[in-house]
């Protein structure tokens, strides 16, 4: 007996494929997700889980306000991810200081340059000591002159996400294939009508690449997918006295508590391929910044350290919507944006792909990118 093919099929289940399908079946539609390990094994379950659109803009553009409304739906996202899968998925308002240690240096961050932030209304305060002593828990260098605090920034625990998203696309009805890799889309005359696996076809109403770091997976596509592996590599050390209550970052190193008495640091930017590989120079060269940055940290227990292969674009900004290909939809490259933009990335593509609200995407669509499309 045959198998219906799907409405939707979803290439990649990260946090981004899996809240998209989850999304989708809450909207009736039937959804098959492939994932050629496990969902969250490999960029969403490495990444840090910082929720930080304001500390890390460099002025308001189409990704800062995408960022920023993705940022405000995690309250009552993650309430409602924990109501219906029973997984606490670790959001926290935690606030965010960016640390300088000259105010004379060019390095580090200059309250001006958030000016544009100010002006639209979103809470930032320049921070000295003591006031920043107090932030901080008393836990900064003294090197630190200054550190402008962004109230609103927050973490989620990545993994818990993912597999909390795994759950809740399953409950709703989805089909979860793990251990499947695709192989190709499979593209008629102009229109993609499902995937080809290792275990023959599967046919589906449409396609959503949201492969990360491999979307690229199809060289035989009419269109070039821009998309290519950044790792990143971070460590994990436990504190020997109580949980810092702050994200803390200097221009080297983001420093990211979690309750249980750890904190992550992080993270590199390393264009090697597909080079999963923790380093000795890289976790040398985190540690060092910082415990510049907090001393207590020089005495933390090391408790591990690894690396995930982020999906990043020539500009750095991430891949939606439609494609050339009729049929073929993307939802991919977002850097290190990944996790942030899970919740407003699920609920825009949904739009698409069921004749919903619509949504200029212009911005991130893949015709932005020269010579992107060539007819077959």
């Amino acid at each position: 007996m045959s198998v219906p093919a799907p409405d939707v099929l979803i290439v990649g289940g990260g946090a981004i494929g899996c809240a998209l399908a989850a999304e989708l079946a809450a909207r009736g539609r039937t959804v098959t997700v492939i994932e050629r390990r496990e969902p969250g094994a490999e960029a969403s379950g490495a990444a840090a889980g910082m929720l930080a659109p304001q500390a890390e803009a460099h002025g308001r553009d189409a990704l800062f306000d995408l960022l920023l409304e993705s940022r405000g739906l995690y309250p009552a996202w993650a309430r409602a991810l924990a109501g219906e899968t029973g997984i606490d998925v670790g959001y926290r308002r935690t606030g965010l200081l960016q640390c300088r240690f000259d105010e004379d240096s060019a390095a580090g961050p200059h309250f001006g340059a958030y000016d544009w932030q100010r002006a639209a209304g979103l809470p930032l305060a320049l921070l000295r000591p003591p006031e920043l002593d107090l932030e901080a828990d008393g836990r900064l260098s003294g090197l630190v002159r200054e550190a402008i605090l962004f109230p609103e920034e927050g973490v989620v625990d990545p993994r818990r996400l993912t597999r909390a998203l795994w759950i809740q696309a399953e409950r709703r009805g989805v089909c979860v294939r793990t251990g499947l890799s695709v192989r190709s889309f499979l593209v008629e005359r102009g229109v993609c009508r499902g995937v080809e696996t290792q275990e023959g076809p599967i046919e589906a109403g449409a396609v959503v690449d949201a492969a990360g770091a491999w979307a690229a997976l199809d060289p035989a596509l009419p269109l070039a997918v821009p998309v290519e592996p950044v790792r990143g590599q971070i460590v994990e050390l436990r504190l020997a006295r109580q949980p810092l209550s702050r994200i803390v970052s200097s221009p080297d190193v983001y420093v990211v508590p979690r309750p249980e008495g750890t904190v992550l640091l992080g993270s590199t930017v390393e264009f090697v391929g597909f080079r999963k590989e923790v380093t000795a120079e890289a976790v040398e060269r985190l540690i060092a910044a910082a415990v510049r940055l907090v001393p207590s940290l020089a005495s933390a227990r090391f408790v591990t350290a690894w690396c995930g292969l982020r999906p990043g674009t020539p500009d750095g900004l991430p891949v939606l919507g439609e494609s050339p290909v009729r049929g073929l939809f993307f939802a991919t490259g977002h850097f290190r944006n990944g996790i942030l933009l899970a919740p407003l990335t699920a609920t825009v593509l949904a739009d698409l792909l069921t004749g919903g609200r619509p949504r200029d995407l212009s911005s991130f669509s893949i015709e932005r990118f020269t010579g992107a499309f060539s007819p077959a």
